[in-house]
């Protein structure tokens, strides 16, 4: 009896600790791990416009701002403007589209749980007739020739000519917040004018155009509209009176002149989100010529080899495939200048006539203007906006989703002056008229 015994309490010491071990094993009795997960838990407010700040909560964001990306649909990847380990916020961009937002950081991407709506301005821009103005502004520097794009909340005016008349190149920057209707100045690295620009995501690329000597130039800068950081790199060849277009993530620069009698067929493409550069060639060399981004594509028309030498091709550039076609449409404009607003694109030539094609149905038609079309063609709202010819201070408005023209009346007479647009503003800045090199600023709302 007492082995017996003896046995049993062997028996049950060993059961007990056999399930003591188990109980340490069982991976739900662990210590769970602290280090919390790449999440989005929402975001407010749920629609904006392109411009407006959004907040976007969530965890393991981390504190550098140059190590997260964002995306609001299909737009190109952009960096927030603050970043805590739970809170982003971030500027809706210009080629945001609505769906879902993602954050993205390493390898890790997540996406929101509902969808973003990307909503349109509530200006009514049939107000253009009657010039509202917000506040007075003027460059930093007078000057024409001047080149201007916009991404984010920023429309940045660079370089140009302080005589006017190609001479005297700057390296002047001057930039304006939508935002905070506020300027800063900054500075290329090297002074220039009748260079291009275009902006996507958080970039604003500045290209080409000719020198403080002469020279056809190969310089790019780079402006990084969230961290004001610049960077530089180089065209695969130097040419100015290029055009400059971005779609998605890509920015393009097509064609110009290599000298005084030369035409260039080049394709410089800049990837925003990668920062990489690659090349490419149009079918047909050209200058002057005119480039639009609209629905992932690039699209190039207009522009000449020599005087009264057009070409008439509409090149296509589809940035998802890195393919090109040819439209079945064509546009002539010897001087062209082009913008796009939702599947219309307008080209215009300094004359009583100018194009409209709609990427749709890839289709071309001619307008007749009741007002001679001045040098520079911008898009806000539903409208895309011709300027007006200096002397006559009227200009054209197309309203892309009536399909209807209309005119308005600029304050200020100017030629070879620079315009860009973004959200609920489009501003006219710099040029000459007969009273000399502007310096002038005029902010439509």
């Amino acid at each position: 009896m007492k082995s017996i015994r003896h046995f049993l309490l062997f028996a049950a010491g060993l059961m007990l600790l056999v399930w003591s071990c188990s109980k340490k094993s069982d991976p739900s009795a662990q210590i769970p791990d602290p280090t919390p997960v790449l999440a989005i838990t929402g975001f407010s407010p749920a629609s904006a416009t392109v411009g407006a700040s959004v907040t976007i909560t969530g965890s393991a964001f981390g504190t550098d701002a140059n190590a997260v990306g964002i995306k609001f649909g299909n737009s190109a990847v952009v960096q927030p403007s603050t970043v805590t380990a739970t809170q982003l916020t971030v500027v809706v961009p210009q080629d945001a589209t609505s769906g879902y937002i993602s954050v993205i950081i390493g390898s890790k991407t997540v996406m929101s749980s509902e969808s973003f709506a990307v909503t349109t301005s509530v200006i009514d821009y049939s107000t253009y007739n009657t010039l509202r103005y917000t506040g007075a502004a003027n460059l930093s520097v007078a000057r024409s020739l001047l080149a201007c794009a916009a991404t984010g909340t920023k429309i940045v005016f660079a370089g140009g000519s302080t005589d006017g008349h190609g001479g005297g190149a700057s390296d002047v920057v001057d930039i304006f917040d939508v935002i905070t209707n506020s300027w800063t100045t900054a500075q290329l690295s090297e002074p220039r004018y009748l260079l291009s620009a275009a902006g996507a995501g958080n970039k604003i690329v500045f290209a080409g155009g000719v020198d403080k000597d002469g020279g056809y130039s190969k310089t790019v800068d780079i402006f990084d509209v969230v961290t004001n950081k610049w960077t530089t790199a180089q065209l695969s060849e130097g040419r100015s009176r290029l055009a400059a277009a971005a779609s998605g993530d890509k920015i393009l620069f097509v064609g110009g002149a290599k000298s005084l009698n030369e035409t260039s067929k080049a394709v410089d493409i800049y990837d925003v989100k990668t920062d990489t550069w690659s090349i490419s060639q149009l079918s047909f060399p050209r200058r002057d010529l005119a480039a639009v981004g609209i629905s992932g594509k690039i699209i190039v028309a207009g522009g000449n080899q020599g005087l009264n030498n057009m070409v008439g091709a509409i090149e296509i550039y589809n940035i998802a495939t890195n393919t090109w076609s040819i439209s079945n449409a064509k546009v002539y404009c010897q001087i062209c200048a082009a913008a796009a607003n939702r599947n219309k694109i307008v080209f215009a030539d300094q004359g009583f006539l100018a194009n409209i094609y709609d990427i749709a149905v890839d289709t071309n038609a001619d307008a007749f203007l009741n007002i001679n079309a001045g040098e520079c063609v911008t898009s806000a709202g539903t409208k895309i906006v011709i300027s007006a010819v200096d002397e006559q201070q009227i200009g054209n408005i197309y309203d892309a989703f009536a399909g209807t023209w209309s005119t308005f009346h600029v304050k200020e007479a100017r030629f070879s002056f620079a315009a860009g647009a973004i959200a609920d503003k489009m501003i006219y800045a710099g040029g000459i008229n007969n009273n000399g090199v502007l310096k002038s600023v005029e902010i439509y709302t």
